[in-house]
């Protein structure tokens, strides 16, 4: 039986982007390219709105997905019907991946929550790849390290700063490698769901942007983001550990 090639049902780039797309995502990164071919030609792209719901928490995964533009929301429904957010990924990291692992069942629910394009990969072929492939296997367990280690380095981070260096730490992640002047960015989703992922309240956020203001030079207007210096920036979020702790992303 042939495998089908990618069909891009809603246009999300030509063929050489979605390669990119995957090569892009560290799971994928280190593959001969016959290797990913594998991977290429079982994938389907799609382009999915705000709100829509990918999977929940507990379903069978018959897929996970390679990001290529967008935002997802992972969380937790707890048994009172509170939501806890577990991550926000976008463009280069996966979702839905580590169900291999878990039974074949998601281990959170993920909802788009900026319009998204992804590339669609079947649960199945990731766990019988994986076996065949010492390459695709080391790479399965470096993703997932630099994953919690990220995740939890921010945790700790969230845990020391206040919540202007907090919402500080958030902007220098969406700014370029190495960008060191002035920069105009858009936040990437709503100042509210901003506010519940680093742990305030919207009150919080309101304030801690003022100060955000006056010591950084930061002025936010709607979803525009105009920073003077990112290495003022930089300086107020981690002060003299600034070394010690710029994101990865950085």
């Amino acid at each position: 039986m042939t495998i089908p090639k990618i069909v891009n049902t809603q246009s999300t780039g030509p063929p050489e982007h979605l390669i990119g797309c995957l090569r892009g995502a560290s799971l994928f990164s280190n593959l001969s390219e016959t290797e990913l071919a594998c991977f290429n030609n079982a994938a389907h792209a799609r382009s999915y709105k705000k709100g829509k719901i990918l999977y929940l928490e507990g379903e069978k995964a018959e897929s996970f997905y390679v990001i290529c533009g967008g935002w997802i929301k992972l969380f937790h429904t707890m048994p009172e019907g509170e939501e806890v957010i577990v991550d926000m990924l976008t463009t280069g990291h996966m979702v839905g991946e580590s169900a291999i692992f878990e039974y074949g069942r998601h281990t959170s629910s993920a909802q788009v929550i900026e319009d998204a394009q992804l590339l669609g990969i079947p649960a199945k072929l990731l766990k019988e790849q994986i076996s065949l492939s010492p390459a695709l296997a080391l790479g399965m367990i470096s993703s997932m390290f630099r994953h919690h280690r990220r995740h939890y380095g921010e945790l700790a981070l969230n845990a020391m700063q206040s919540a202007p260096q907090r919402i500080g730490s958030f902007l220098l992640r969406l700014c370029p490698h190495n960008k060191k002047k002035g920069i105009v960015l858009h936040l990437p989703y709503d100042k509210t769901l901003i506010a519940y992922t680093l742990g305030m309240k919207g009150s919080t956020l309101s304030r801690a942007l003022n100060i955000l203001r006056q010591k950084a030079a930061i002025r936010i207007d709607g979803s525009r983001v105009e920073i003077d210096s990112v290495d003022r920036l930089v300086k107020f979020v981690y002060g003299p550990l600034a070394a010690r702790y710029m994101p990865e992303e950085m």
